[in-house]
């Protein structure tokens, strides 16, 4: 069964030993999971869908599960896996690994730190600046996201505690450096030229 937002919302929620969390410090856990999934994977992590908002990073379909509320729990997300005829699912443990070292890294800082934080993220600011003029969201594509934490390296105060990757990302430069070899594989350098170019 795929995993949905509810799913890594309730993991979260788990590490903060059953008690609800503030909404805003949920929703930018989320999209650190994402984030740092997508560096790991190259993939999404879950389906929904996200738009960059003035405190930062929201999916749209959690953001509706706790609307009008400044705190959520279980209870919350169990209702809307009921609407949508599913049950949360348990996480394998890959998944379960990368919401831990989100959790371990930012679980401890507050909702405004949080989203401090996201307003540091290229991908959040570019989606910000190309919303509509006067709307209050602009859309975040699973594309963007995954691109931009795929590119993304730790900063020197960033001590997140991940699983391994299951990509390797190449440089320009380890390109040119294949190029130059005595005999490439041509066919591997122009494919993976291919996928760097997307």
């Amino acid at each position: 069964m795929a995993i949905t937002v509810f799913d890594i919302a309730a993991e979260v929620i788990r590490h903060n030993g059953g008690q609800s969390v503030s909404t805003v410090k949920l929703q930018k856990l989320c999209f650190f999971a994402f984030g740092w999934y997508a560096h790991l994977t190259g993939e999404s992590l879950f389906p929904e869908s996200f738009y960059a908002m003035k405190k930062g990073p929201v999916v749209g379909e959690l953001l509706s599960a706790h609307a009008g509320k400044t705190e959520v729990g279980m209870e919350p997300l169990a209702e809307q896996m009921d609407e949508r005829d599913s049950a949360l699912v348990a996480l394998d443990p890959y998944v379960a690994r990368v919401v831990s070292g989100v959790w371990d890294f930012y679980g401890g800082l507050s909702p405004w730190e949080l989203v401090e934080k996201t307003h540091s993220e290229d991908v959040w600011q570019q989606s910000w600046e190309a919303r509509p003029v006067g709307s209050q969201r602009g859309a975040m594509s699973h594309s963007d996201i995954i691109g931009y934490f795929l590119a993304r390296t730790m900063r020197p105060d960033e001590h997140i505690e991940l699983p391994p990757s299951a990509v390797s990302f190449l440089s320009d430069e380890d390109l040119r450096q294949i190029e130059q070899q005595s005999q490439p594989c041509w066919a591997f350098v122009d494919a993976v030229k291919s996928m760097t170019s997307v």
